[in-house]
């Protein structure tokens, strides 16, 4: 299978850049539907991947909490703030892959969503050290993406 070359971008259609785009406005629904995606795209890539594939998938669930908390403060910020403190960056990829001394990113978005600029950082991270990247919106481009990168099984289409 062909790879991309190290730190090669493949953004598929619409081509999104790296530069800063505004800031939607938080909408629940949308991470909703993203959340849901995602959930399609895990149960998928556990079926597709080759074995020896090292993987995990990002749980953004807490950020969705919006019920309030200590000192009025809604959860989903707490929760952020918590894994801030332990290191964790804002904008990390939805899915990071290793396989054979290389790893890979996938971000997925919504059919109208953007980078923030947390995850505009984070991408633009992993491009300069050489790391594949992606940015998919439907379950069909991650597994094209998966496929082209060598990290899933080799299936035969039965007519």
């Amino acid at each position: 299978m062909p790879r991309d070359t190290p730190g090669q971008a493949d953004f598929g259609l619409p081509t999104p850049s790296l530069r800063r785009a505004p800031a939607p406005k938080f909408r629940l629904e949308e991470r909703e539907e993203e959340h849901e995606t995602q959930i399609a795209c895990t149960a998928m890539l556990w079926k597709v991947l080759l074995p020896d594939v090292a993987w995990t998938a990002i749980d953004h669930g807490h950020s969705m909490n919006m019920a309030i908390g200590r000192h009025g403060v809604p959860i989903g910020i707490l929760e952020a703030q918590k894994r801030k403190k332990r290191g964790v960056k804002a904008g990390i990829a939805d899915y990071l892959f290793w396989h054979r001394s290389f790893g890979f990113a996938i971000e997925l978005k919504t059919v109208d969503g953007v980078l923030s600029e947390g995850q505009e950082v984070f991408l633009g991270d992993l491009i300069r050290a050489e790391i594949p990247v992606s940015i998919c919106w439907r379950i069909e481009q991650v597994l094209e993406r998966c496929t082209a990168w060598g990290l899933c099984r080799h299936a035969r289409v039965m007519a």
